[in-house]
């Protein structure tokens, strides 16, 4: 995807419906009606990096600011989720109302998130409109059902995104989609995003032809998404709060697991995706190597400053410490005791994702060199009590080996791994009636996080609940914590209110400040809001109850 950036601000130019709100806005941006761009195979290729791009995008038409999965998306699945908490002092900063749950329909994030999402849907809609058009001749081999394969593939994903945020959203798959669509109920919306991933399931190679792309597995990856959470939703019962269309009463939970099941056999099977032996890897600014081995759909950042491919969690995310010096974060974001106590000390995870701070003499601190690249290493943590405490997952490379901005990153964010199938295949197993075989997976993903002379056994017995499901939520705490998914597992196994609720402020050095989420969390805030904005442009959208 990364050769291709340098086409980008070109199709911004002449994509003419970039979104939805775009058809409600008289101005035009373009000079070259798309009709008129796609004349070639290479037309298409250039347009679909357009549908990529939304995944880190910086701005769309001048709106936004990083409020794609480059920063806001990020910060607003992962605050406010029981592993951390914003202590007070920071609960202003930009994005703190994410941490403290102090978001409304009126955040100005909220909107930009919406309309980068669905820019992401209109520009897959402009090229899958248009790619018939573009004689077969122009394309090698299979490439034309491959790019409508992965233009379909991130359509379903932008959909599936915006209703695992919003529930009921309008649906867009054609360009001249009534702007003011109402919102779908949610099984409307399902409909539509099984069926892009199906098809890209059936159409696209075991890998992308190029780094970054989505494959096969990719589509595989996040049907197994779609049906596990579908079933859960159904099985444990989260209210619609008195609007129908957030209803998941039609769901056929058992249909939806027994096809998880089957559809991450394929995966374990066939994909080639595994594992990566480091699970710290996963996190680093330069261990794309790594990553690729596992990781199955990423918001890519990019060391090549040219590029200007960035992500940015400097002020969450990091080790706190200088980021011009060490690498380090500003700590706006620190693990609660709770996450602490998750972990054996014998799980590599808990040093990696609860971690000391970057802070004082960069002397001081010990450095990991990864095939010529330094990471400054945090100090050692002595406690959850210390103020120390730190957000270790993703890590920064030593400042004086980059060639971009101290607040800036070269991380990609994983979206979609495989130690997250292991996981949604362990769920579906359990709901199928294979307990052993369920367990099984967790022992597999345990396995490379054991730290000798401990063993996995070890570990499993530490861990083990008599409630698979309980210890299967713990689990996929322990392993994907500070990733995109833990606002939707708090949803879709109904257990946001018991989690908010049940922090501890006695719990940790910085759990004082988890009143501040409680004081501001309401059982409806499971589901975002429409934005403001959004109901003022189509008063055909209804808005969440509660807000």
């Amino acid at each position: 995807m990364k050769n291709y950036i340098k086409y980008l601000s070109f199709l911004v130019l002449f994509l003419s419906v970039l979104s939805c709100e775009d058809t409600l806005e008289p101005t035009p941006y373009s000079f070259t009606a798309p009709e008129n761009f796609y004349q070639s195979a290479q037309d298409a290729e250039i347009a679909l990096v357009g549908v990529y791009n939304t995944l880190t995008a910086g701005s769309i038409q001048g709106a936004g600011n990083a409020s794609s999965f480059r920063r806001d998306l990020f910060e607003m699945l992962v605050g406010g989720t029981g592993e951390g908490v914003v202590p007070g002092r920071f609960a202003n900063r930009r994005g703190g109302e994410w941490g403290t749950g102090a978001f409304t329909s009126q955040d100005p994030e909220l909107n930009n998130a919406w309309f980068f999402l669905y820019a992401g849907v209109g520009r897959a809609n402009s090229l899958l409109e248009n790619l018939p058009n573009i004689p077969d001749a122009e394309f090698s081999n299979t490439r034309k059902a491959e790019i409508e394969g992965e233009a379909k593939l991130l359509r379903g994903y932008y959909h599936m995104m915006l209703t695992m945020m919003h529930g009921a959203i309008p649906v867009y798959t054609k360009l001249d989609d009534d702007p003011l669509m109402g919102r779908k109920p949610v099984q409307e919306v399902y409909a539509a995003i099984l069926s892009d991933l199906e098809f890209a399931y059936q159409n696209l190679q075991d890998r992308g032809p190029r780094a970054g792309a989505v494959d096969k597995w990719t589509a595989a990856g996040l049907l197994v998404k779609a049906h596990t959470y579908l079933a859960s939703m159904k099985t444990n019962g989260l209210s619609d709060f008195g609007y129908a269309p957030n209803s998941f009463d039609w769901v056929n939970a058992t249909d939806n697991y027994t096809k998880a099941a089957t559809i991450s056999a394929d995966i374990v099977a066939n994909s080639g995706y595994t594992l990566t032996a480091n699970y710290d890897r996963l996190f680093r600014a330069s261990t794309k190597t790594a990553q690729s081995e596992e990781v199955m759909l990423s918001a890519e950042g990019s060391s090549d400053a040219s590029q200007q491919v960035i992500t940015i969690v400097v002020n969450n995310f990091l080790p706190q410490g200088n980021a011009r010096t060490v690498g380090g974060g500003s700590g706006w974001t620190r693990p609660t005791g709770e996450l602490y106590d998750l972990y054996h000390p014998s799980d590599f995870r808990f040093s990696h994702n609860v971690s000391g701070n970057l802070g004082g003499n960069p002397n001081i601190l010990d450095v990991l060199e990864i095939d010529g690249v330094r990471y400054y290493q945090p100090r050692t943590l002595p406690g959850k009590n210390s103020g120390i405490m730190s957000v270790g997952k993703y890590r920064e490379k030593d400042p004086a080996q980059k060639s971009y901005a101290p607040w800036a990153t070269s991380l990609s964010f994983p979206l979609l791994r495989y130690g997250d199938i292991l996981l949604m295949r362990a769920e579906a197993l359990y709901y199928t009636g294979d307990e052993p075989g369920a367990r099984a997976m967790l022992t597999q993903l345990r396995q490379r996080s054991v730290i000798a002379p401990a063993t996995v056994d070890d570990l499993n017995a530490a861990y083990f609940n008599s409630d698979f499901v309980k210890e299967l939520q713990e689990e996929r705490s322990r392993e994907l914590c500070f990733e995109i998914w833990r606002r939707i597992d708090l949803a879709r196994f109904n257990i946001y209110d018991e989690t908010v609720n049940g922090l501890d402020p006695n719990n940790g050095f910085y759990n004082s400040s988890v009143t501040l989420l409680q004081q501001n969390w309401k059982s409806e805030k499971v589901w975002f809001p429409i934005p403001l904005q959004q109901i003022d442009l189509n008063s055909n959208l209804v808005q969440n109850p509660g807000y």
